[in-house]
C-alpha cells in the first residue's frame, strides 16, 4: 500500500506547484492542479480525502474562468475563489462520497 501513498503525495506536490504557477500567470495550470488535488483526495482514503476533495473545485473554477475568457481582473477572481469554495462546501455536504464514484469503476 506504500506505492498509493507515494502516488497521493505525488499528486498533492503536483497540485501545491501547479496552482503556484497558476497564481503566477501561467492559469492553464488550474486544470493540473484540479486534478492532482483530486487524485490526492481519493488516494487519501475516506478519512482526509472527504474533507480535501472540496478544495477540487476551487481551481476547477478559476479554471473555467480564465478559459472561457471571464476572469480579467482581481476581482472576477476572487469573485470565482468565491464561487468554487462555495461548490465545494456544498458538494461536501450534499453529495458526499459519491465525489468519487468516477474513480471506484478503476479499482474493481
Amino acid at each position: 500500500m506504500s506505492i498509493f501513498s507515494v502516488i497521493a503525495f505525488s499528486a498533492l506536490i503536483v497540485a501545491v506547484i501547479s496552482i503556484f504557477f497558476a497564481i503566477k500567470g501561467k492559469h492553464q495550470l488550474y486544470w493540473i492542479s484540479a486534478i492532482g488535488i483530486y487524485i490526492f483526495s481519493f488516494l487519501a482514503g475516506f478519512s482526509i480525502g472527504q474533507m480535501t476533495v472540496g478544495l477540487t473545485f476551487i481551481p476547477l473554477a478559476l479554471a473555467i474562468g480564465y478559459t472561457f475568457g471571464w476572469i480579467k481582473n482581481k476581482k472576477q477572481s476572487i469573485i470565482f475563489l468565491v464561487i468554487g469554495i462555495f461548490i465545494g462546501l456544498l458538494m461536501i455536504m450534499y453529495v458526499g462520497n459519491w465525489l468519487f464514484y468516477p474513480l471506484f469503476p478503476l479499482f474493481n
